[in-house]
């Protein structure tokens, strides 16, 4: 019986972890800026389900927000985002095992660029979006590698903002989420 209860439990809390993020995904259409700031903040949705139920229930509570998302944002831009990005608190482990910190570093701007790199290339060869290719092609070079080096730096400080918030989580909300214990 017990397990039956942790099971209901991890389903419905993942479930509502993944509303909750794809709500933040919505919100994320209503202003250009949050393109990018939304996914980000969506994925955070993803530490309590990592700390309480594990790295399985976090990977499907992701790719729940991410196909809801991809089927319910009018912003493919930023659906596809998150879908690239947004399961990033849950791979986070990998980096921060690695002791080298020059290493870690260059292992997380390789990710994140190969990352970024592959989005842009989805969105503008295979959907084929008219307005994310039109905008990369009639942006000058420079400002379009200004914009790549911008976002690779906010996601260095996502990646340090991460830290805080598993800490966060851990020290200050978890003590108070007491249905978590039984």
């Amino acid at each position: 019986m017990k397990s039956r209860a942790n099971k209901a439990l991890s389903v419905t809390f993942c479930g509502m972890m993944a509303a909750l993020g794809a709500a933040l995904m919505l919100l994320g259409g209503v202003l250009a800026v949050f393109t990018y700031a939304a996914p980000l903040f969506a994925s955070v949705c993803l530490i309590p389900v990592l700390r309480e139920f594990g790295k399985k229930s976090a990977w499907l509570c992701w790719l729940a927000t991410a196909v809801i998302c991809v089927l319910l944002c009018p912003d493919k831009e930023l659906a596809f985002f998150y879908a690239l990005f947004g399961y990033y608190p849950v791979i986070r482990g990998a980096f921060v095992r690695i002791r080298s910190k020059p290493l870690r570093l260059l292992l997380k701007l390789l990710y994140f660029a190969a990352a970024e790199a592959a989005l842009y290339a989805f969105l503008c060869f295979v959907l084929r979006l008219d307005a994310v290719l039109s905008e990369l092609q009639s942006t000058a070079a420079y400002l379009n590698v200004l914009f790549f080096l911008g976002l690779l730096a906010a996601l260095l400080v996502y990646d340090a903002a991460l830290g805080v918030a598993f800490t966060l989580y851990e020290s200050r909300i978890r003590p108070k989420l007491r249905f978590l214990d039984k």
